[in-house]
């Protein structure tokens, strides 16, 4: 019963909180909690809490005997300047989490809402882009066995997008932080699995279908061709002694299957303005270390790389999700045998993009320069009952 009513609740509040957000691998966040975003995003093959609900569910059968519910706010620290368009205002985005999960025996399951990622700016002339993807997440993991676990969730998927772009006459958008003026919603799902390969050495990988959105939706306008990527996910955790654990992840980001070209509809059928993405598949990197320095306290530290998915012909000043390189760092400290916190933090060195485009401004990206930081941070409460 008490399930039940948190999953409802969690499904109500997805509608209401989005969470519009500037990602970091492409439209991905680098890590998902502050665990293994601590860690350079790695996740694939430990116990990381329950944001194992949007890397690999199967992590969740690790987790202790009882519940644990997870509280989170993430933020996005994006600066993003082009010269002769101006430096973009949108500076600031902050994404609530949820989870609950509960294990009893060999089985594991729950609810929770995670912020999947996003991308935006906004500038002084008035053009602005930002879009935001989030999903309502049901996961179930089954303890197989000592060495195997299985774990899987089904999604509920929503996207929200706003934008202006004077010289085309685009102009739809809602005035919260947490939504976009076109919407629209989806099913999705992951499945994945640890094995245990001897007392230290823990391997995982996890496939996450695309995002399977439909055309989004609102004030008139209809905008077909954005959806978010399927995902294939490898790691492997080796913990080294009593203190120190290694993890690594490779992700194949497959965004060459769901950004092409992004094309809006005018209101009343007034025409289309295309878009044109095709976007590259993106290998993802994580590389994360953990010590536990006392029994309260485990520090973390490590590194994310993603190759910028955008080709240079297309890569466009309202859209730039072109940086590559993070450094996280990341600590836990409990509070008794109950309560917890974690925090992350990410620092994403500047990237410039020159486009290459034949066409020139405003109907092309040739010539134009983007520029584009991140400081990024995560904190969560974890209750374990």
């Amino acid at each position: 019963m008490q399930l039940n009513k948190l999953a409802a609740t969690l499904a109500a509040l997805g509608t209401v909180v989005p969470g519009l957000a500037m990602a970091t691998n492409g439209m991905l966040m680098e890590g998902y909690g502050p665990i293994a975003a601590g860690m350079g995003g790695a996740s694939m093959a430990y116990d990381n809490g329950t944001a194992a609900m949007a890397n690999n569910p199967a992590t969740l059968a690790m987790m202790a005997e009882g519940s644990r519910l997870d509280v989170m706010v993430g933020f996005v620290g994006p600066d993003v300047a082009t010269p002769g368009v101006g430096k973009s205002s949108a500076d600031a985005f902050y994404m609530p989490a949820i989870g609950y999960v509960k294990k009893q025996d060999k089985l594991t399951w729950g609810a929770g809402i995670y912020g999947q990622g996003g991308m935006g700016t906004e500038y002084a002339g008035g053009d602005m882009a930002q879009v935001g993807v989030g999903r309502v997440i049901f996961p179930l993991a089954y303890a197989v066995n000592d060495r195997f676990n299985i774990g899987g969730s089904v999604d509920v998927v929503w996207a929200g997008m706003d934008m202006v772009v004077t010289n085309f006459g685009i102009d739809f958008k809602d005035d919260s932080d947490f939504s976009g003026a076109a919407k629209g919603y989806s099913v999705a799902a992951k499945l994945g699995f640890t094995y245990k390969l001897s007392g230290a050495l823990t391997v995982g990988g996890v496939y996450q279908t695309a995002g399977n959105l439909p055309d989004l939706k609102g004030d008139g306008y209809r905008v077909e061709g954005f959806d978010m990527p399927a995902i294939v996910g490898l790691g492997v955790s080796w913990q080294a002694n009593d203190r120190l654990m290694v993890a690594a992840d490779v992700k194949d980001v497959l965004w060459g299957d769901s950004m092409n070209t992004v094309t809006i509809h005018y209101p009343g059928g007034a025409g289309t303005a295309p878009f044109t993405q095709n976007w590259d598949d993106q290998i993802a990197v994580s590389l994360g270390l953990s010590y536990k320095f006392t029994d309260a306290f485990t520090g973390r530290v490590g590194y994310n790389h993603g190759k910028n998915p955008i080709p240079d012909q297309h890569v466009s000043y309202l859209w730039p999700a072109i940086v590559e390189d993070h450094y996280t760092v990341g600590f836990g400290y409990a509070i008794g045998s109950q309560s917890e916190f974690n925090f992350a933090l990410s620092y994403v060195p500047e990237v410039s993009v020159t486009g290459t485009n034949v066409v020139t401004p405003p109907f092309g990206n040739g010539g134009v320069t983007t520029e584009h930081s991140q400081l990024n941070w995560q904190l969560m409460y974890s209750y374990t009952f």
